[in-house]
């Protein structure tokens, strides 16, 4: 990745970690994207959830089962499919990241795409009921 856009990328991420509370930037990108299997709370109650092969993760317990601490980078992974979400067997869960970051994005588009994964995680963390990241 070229210094450049990792330095975007960078600064996109301590402004998406230093938005006021309340103010959740990847909420609306969560409920878009996210709710139909996850639920609108993130308890993998979605209305999609029935339907599908495995229940969807309780998004609300990802610091519980990482010793209390957010797993920032496994959940953009797994946002952006560079991670397979199961162990074993096909996972039903989009690979986020053709639809954020698709092959012949500018480098713009790429950043802007990151942006909103990075969104999402960082809404995720909201509600795991830890206090603020501290800067």
């Amino acid at each position: 990745m070229k210094r450049a856009l990792r330095h975007t990328l960078l600064l996109l991420l301590l402004s998406v970690a230093t938005v006021h509370a309340g103010e959740q930037p990847g909420q609306a990108l969560y409920l878009r994207y996210c709710a139909a299997c996850h639920g609108r709370q993130g308890r993998g109650d979605g209305p999609v959830a029935p339907a599908l092969g495995e229940k969807p993760t309780d998004l609300t317990q990802l610091a519980a089962t990482h010793g209390e601490e957010f797993p920032l980078q496994a959940v953009v992974d797994a946002i952006d499919g560079t991670r397979t979400v199961r162990a074993h067997g096909v996972s039903e869960m989009p690979v986020w990241g053709e639809v954020f970051l698709p092959d012949r994005a500018s480098p713009k588009e790429k950043v802007a795409g990151r942006g909103k994964i990075i969104a999402i995680a960082d809404y995720l963390r909201s509600l795991q009921g830890l206090p603020p990241p501290s800067h």
